[in-house]
């Protein structure tokens, strides 16, 4: 949510110090660092030798990025090509293979082939199934609290709370997810949005908000390395990657430039947002009372902490 205060001739003689950013108060209470947890140690699965050999006469085979019509064409393979099977979809109709594009298998870059296109070498059943990141009854919940810093705020105070639904999308890469955010006692209008998800590596491609940190709910599966622990409301903790601070300005009109500095931390099975802290500043330039200002801040500010509550999907949860 991007929430525009309304502070035209917002001024007070002199310029004050910078409001403080960082990570909020009531985001500190819940992380951990990472130090005092022993997380599950990852053992590779070992993979049966399974090989694909595409059976096509004449014309090329279409290698995809995922194991459905819907997926984008990343490849081209000829008559023969040999292919190494890691993997394979639920309804057995599409087999993953590494590697395509002159990759290896320490760069692991997988895609997809139509079983009708290969024939295999080897035990296909006994090559694990790969099922999605996020499924079609996709739901998460954060929560959202924001003050004001400014004497001209009519509202100084609000909460709300940010739902997440996946909907029917016909599409079986992409989930259409609505963003819902209700503010308490009608602080606010409500506000929507909607990203486009890929349910296998749990990004989102609107493209509008990509290096926005306010709108990164969905950063896909390993986001990061580990760095701490968050402590959701029921107890359960996630392993998250921490980044920032993060910096956003808009230009805002009127000699007014609106700045943001925060933190996020994200889950570092799903890249879903787990908690989120800001500070927006006022920034002026140009002439007030006969005096001129560049970027003077006078004590203007917003913060919001915003973390999340629940999901319907696994993330990485410890002990």
């Amino acid at each position: 949510m991007l929430l525009v205060l309304l502070l035209g001739g917002c001024v007070t003689a002199v310029p004050v110090q910078q409001a403080n950013t960082g990570v909020g108060q009531m985001t500190a209470q819940r992380l951990s660092e990472i130090a005092g947890y022993e997380l599950p140690a990852s053992t590779p699965e070992a993979l049966p030798e399974v090989s694909a050999v595409v059976i096509t006469e004449g014309s090329r085979a279409n290698v995809r990025s995922g194991p459905g019509l819907d997926f984008p064409i990343v490849a081209k393979a000829n008559p023969g090509d040999t292919f190494t099977v890691v993997g394979k979809s639920q309804d057995g109709e599409w087999w993953q293979v590494c590697c395509v594009n002159g990759s290896d298998e320490a760069q692991g870059d997988t895609a997809w082939l139509a079983s009708v296109v290969v024939e295999i070498d080897g035990d296909g059943d006994a090559v694990p199934v790969v099922t999605p990141l996020f499924d079609e009854n996709l739901e998460a919940t954060w929560r959202v609290d924001w003050q004001c810093g400014s004497e001209r705020c009519d509202v100084k105070h609000c909460t709300a709370t940010v739902h997440a639904t996946a909907g029917e999308s016909g599409n079986q890469q992409w989930l259409q997810v609505a963003h819902e955010a209700q503010w308490a006692d009608d602080c606010f209008p409500p506000d929507s949005w909607v990203f486009q998800v890929d349910r296998y590596t749990g990004r989102e491609r609107s493209g509008q908000f990509i290096d926005n940190f306010l709108y990164n709910y969905w950063l896909g599966m390993e986001p990061g390395p580990a760095t701490n622990v968050f402590t959701l409301d029921d107890g359960r903790k996630v392993v998250v990657w921490c980044s920032g601070p993060h910096e956003l300005e808009i230009a805002e009109g009127d000699g007014w430039d609106t700045v943001y500095q925060g933190e996020t931390c994200h889950d570092v099975r799903t890249g879903t947002l787990v908690s989120l802290s800001y500070t927006k500043r006022w920034l002026f330039t140009g002439e007030y009372q006969g005096q001129q200002y560049e970027r003077a801040y006078f004590g203007d500010y917003e913060t919001l902490e915003q973390y999340l509550v629940d999901a319907n999907y696994s993330l990485y949860y410890v002990d």
